[in-house]
Parts: structure tokens; C-alpha cells; sequence
């Protein structure tokens, strides 16, 4: 812990853990453990506001500051952090929490300058937000003087060089698209245990425990949620294991490995177990998770005994120091690697402040490092399903067909022939799963699925798709 951590008062309002939590996190401490520390003391409802508060400053805080500088004396000063985020937090409640009064929005933000800012600022925090509410409009970004891209990322509050990538691959519109999808928090969404209840009847009885529930259009066991009346250790079925939160392109991933009954199916990338228990709900075959993690794969343990789940196999080891199985062991093997997370930034906002620009290059030297390691798994006729939760071309099909090359005893097959009808919408021209948030109202989500050939190759069908040059 650092000195400036133990000097501050511990937070004891919704407002304080979430200015403590911001602070922390531009220390490089992830939010979510900010407020796990802060905010688990606090009752339902300002753990919920302290949650709101950090993420909502998170998500628009290159707007949120851009706005609140027009209001300064002297707009070039460089500002202390902990005024920075008390006027974000401020400007957040007046400009996108309505049902906080402007006068506790204000009087608030005073307190908190009181007790974890310099002496100078409780009257400056108090001029500029009450100069915002008495402004009759707020600073229009669109009518900024800006260059295109300039502009675009602010209004959409992303880093200016994912505004400059987006804009040069898929034009004005559908960049617009993307970042203002990003900006719309996700709903929860559910993946229902389809062995034990049918998705419609877990819908029936999760009804009163939202303000609506809905289908997933393309995952067949997916149930979205908006406005949840509790957390989801609360909600009805939860404690019976008949479901767990998973994003539905995350579910429709696993979808793409289908085990057949009796394979055995490796999660190489395990995680917290999202998917390798997604894969155990799917086969009667053993199903493995690997992760180098240990205190990941025991948060995938303690889901799998809620789920219930057997013939699970949680092994801590990493795939490029060299797995703890002999070769050609799997019929399925899935690299969901680690990535940008480019595609996840409406669930996680913090991640608009964490990549830079050369993040997806890196990044795709080890996926194509872990995607080489797996494929030795991979028995004759087995499969390789390869997903990340972004959608740079270097980490999507420049990964690909980089391992392709290298590898001809794999042929990339059709991703539609693996999946039900209702996912086919997210299957691209060239065969790969690509979903976006703009497009599909998911998790941006890449996937591509490789069958190995047999011994004999002329028993292997026809390539499906054009070998990269």
C-alpha cells in the first residue's frame, strides 16, 4: 500500500469510495478491488451508487473533464488528481444521474474537497459545479473546432488513437456506432443450465427480479436482464446453480468447440472457468481447464461446485512453459486467449484508459505463441477453436492465418457449420465468428474454429476458404 493511500481517511459514504477507488485506480489498481475494499461495508443501495459513480466516470471521463475545464480561470493549469475526479464525479451526477439533486451533486463534491483534496479546492470545486448548473447549456463537443477523429473521440469519450483506428477501418458511421455502443453499460446476461431448466422457465422465474427479462437472439441458453432488483447471488435459481453470468458472443463461442459425446475437450486459457464449465454443461467427456493463475482457477472451482458440474478438471500450468499433458491428447482444444479487451470496454470502461495503441500488436505475439503450444494437443480429426474478446485485425485474422501458415495440417472450417441457426448472424462471409456491439448488441468477439487432418490427408474434406498468401 502507498503512503498516499494510508494517509487518506477510509471512505465511509458512497461518494468517498468511489473518489478513493478512482484514485487507486489511476495507481493502477483495478476498480473492481477498489471498491470490493471501500464500498462492501456500505448498505445495497450506496454500493450500487459508489459502483455507478466509478464506472460512470470511468466510461465518460475524457468528456467529463473536457466539459468542466471550459468552466476554469485558468484552463491550462495542470489539476491535482483528486480535484480532477471530484469534478468528474460531480459533473457525472448533474449531467447524467437525475435522480441526484443538484444541490447534494454540489454540496457533496465540496465535502469530499474538504477531507482528500488540497486546502484550495473545496471554493473551486464549488465555483466550477456551480457555474455548470447555472450554464443554460453545457459545451457541445460536436461543435468543437477539432479534426474528425479529435472530435469523435471526445464525444464518445475513448482514447484519441482507438477513435483514428475505428474511423480508418470502418468509416464515420459505423466508428460512431461502435464507441457510442461502448458507452452503453451491458446488460447481465445469464447463461442458463439447459439440463436442469429450460430457458423459458428460468425467464418465468427470474421475472420479478427485473424490470425485464428477455431471450438472447443468438445464444439458444442466453437470458438478458435490465435492471436487476439485487445482486446475483440474490436472484431466484442462483443457489440451485440453474445459471451464471456470461456474455452471450462468450457463450456462443463455446457453442463453436461442440463436443460430441465422449470427447475430451481442453480449455487452455481458463480463466475463471466461464467456458471450460460451459464445455463441461455441453459433453459427458472429461473437460480440463489450464491457467497459470491459481487464484483464478479457485474462483472456477467454487462455480463449478455451484453448478454442480463433474468430470471437471481444473490444472494450474501455463501453455507456453509446456503443458501438463502428453501430445495429442484432446479432441477439443480452445485458446481463448488474453487480448486488448478492445471488445469488452462496455462492461469494462477501465479499459479505455489501460491499452495504448501497440497493445494489439504485442498482444498477438503471444496468442499466436499459445495457439502454436495448443495445437500439439490436438489429436488426429480433433478440433482448435481460437477467441479473443476484441476485434483487431492483429489479433484476429492476423493471428489466424500467421499460425496457419505455419501449420498445414490444419484446415480452418466453416464457424456456421458448428452452430445453431440463430448464431449464423454472426458468422462472417469468410467463415469466422465476428460479433460487435454496435452490429449484434454483444461482447465484440472473435473466433475461428481449425479441424487437424487425419494421417491420410485425402480423407480431410475440401479447404472451405482461401489459404492466406
Amino acid at each position: 500500500m502507498s503512503d498516499n493511500r494510508r494517509k487518506r481517511p477510509f471512505p465511509r459514504t458512497a461518494r468517498a469510495a468511489a473518489l478513493v477507488t478512482l484514485l487507486d485506480f489511476d495507481g493502477g489498481r483495478f476498480p473492481e478491488e477498489g471498491l470490493e475494499q471501500y464500498a462492501s461495508d456500505l448498505d445495497r443501495r450506496d454500493r450500487a451508487l459508489a459502483s455507478a459513480l466509478v464506472f460512470g466516470v470511468l466510461r465518460w471521463r475524457t468528456l467529463l473533464e473536457w466539459t468542466w475545464t471550459q468552466f476554469l480561470q485558468k484552463p491550462g493549469k495542470k489539476m491535482d488528481p483528486a480535484v480532477a475526479f471530484i469534478l468528474d464525479l460531480g459533473l457525472l451526477q448533474l449531467q447524467y444521474m437525475d435522480r441526484i439533486p443538484p444541490s447534494a451533486a454540489v454540496n457533496e463534491s465540496v465535502n469530499l474537497a474538504r477531507t482528500y483534496a488540497p486546502a484550495w479546492s473545496p471554493n473551486l470545486v464549488n465555483g466550477v459545479l456551480r457555474a455548470l448548473t447555472r450554464a443554460e447549456g453545457l459545451p457541445d463537443p460536436a461543435s468543437a473546432p477539432l479534426p474528425e477523429a479529435e472530435k469523435l473521440a471526445l464525444i464518445h469519450a475513448h482514447p484519441l488513437w482507438l477513435a483514428e483506428r475505428w474511423l480508418a477501418e470502418l468509416g464515420p458511421a459505423e466508428a460512431s456506432g461502435l464507441l457510442a455502443a461502448n458507452n452503453r453499460p451491458a446488460p447481465l446476461t445469464l447463461r442458463a443450465d439447459l439440463n436442469r431448466i429450460s430457458r423459458e422457465e428460468l425467464a418465468a422465474r427470474l421475472s420479478s427480479a427485473a424490470e425485464q427479462v428477455s431471450l438472447t437472439p443468438h445464444s439458444p441458453a442466453g437470458l438478458q436482464l435490465e435492471g436487476p432488483t439485487g445482486p446475483v447471488p440474490e436472484l431466484p435459481g442462483f443457489t440451485e446453480g440453474l445459471f451464471t453470468v456470461q456474455d452471450e458472443a462468450a457463450q456462443v463461442v463455446s457453442l463453436l468447440a461442440q463436443p460430441r459425446p465422449g470427447e475430451t475437450v481442453l480449455d487452455a486459457c481458463a480463466g475463471r472457468g466461464g467456458k471450460t464449465l460451459h464445455l463441461a454443461a455441453m459433453t459427458a467427456g472429461g473437460v480440463w481447464g489450464l491457467d497459470p493463475d491459481g487464484k483464478r482457477l479457485a474462483l472456477a472451482g467454487e462455480e463449478r461446485r455451484r453448478l454442480g458440474l463433474k468430470r471437471v478438471h481444473l490444472v494450474q500450468g501455463d501453455l507456453l512453459a509446456g503443458p501438463p499433458f502428453p501430445p495429442e491428447s484432446f479432441d477439443v482444444v480452445l485458446v481463448d486467449a488474453p487480448c486488448s479487451n478492445l471488445g469488452v470496454i462496455r462492461r469494462r470502461p477501465d479499459v479505455k484508459h489501460l491499452k495504448s495503441a501497440q497493445d494489439p500488436a504485442r498482444m498477438a505475439e503471444t496468442q499466436l505463441a499459445l495457439l502454436k503450444a495448443a495445437a500439439g494437443l490436438v489429436k488426429p480429426r480433433g478440433r482448435l477453436v481460437y477467441a479473443v474478446c476484441t476485434l483487431t485485425q492483429e489479433e484476429t485474422t492476423g493471428v489466424t492465418d500467421a499460425f496457419w501458415m505455419d501449420h498445414l495440417e490444419f484446415g480452418l472450417r466453416p464457424a456456421g457449420g458448428y452452430l445453431p441457426e440463430s448464431a449464423q448472424t454472426l458468422v462472417d462471409p469468410d467463415g469466422v465468428i465476428r460479433a460487435w456491439p454496435h452490429r449484434h448488441g454483444t461482447d465484440g468477439f472473435f473466433a475461428a474454429v481449425f479441424e487437424k487432418k487425419p494421417a491420410k490427408p485425402a480423407d480431410f474434406p475440401a479447404e472451405p476458404a482461401t489459404k492466406p498468401e
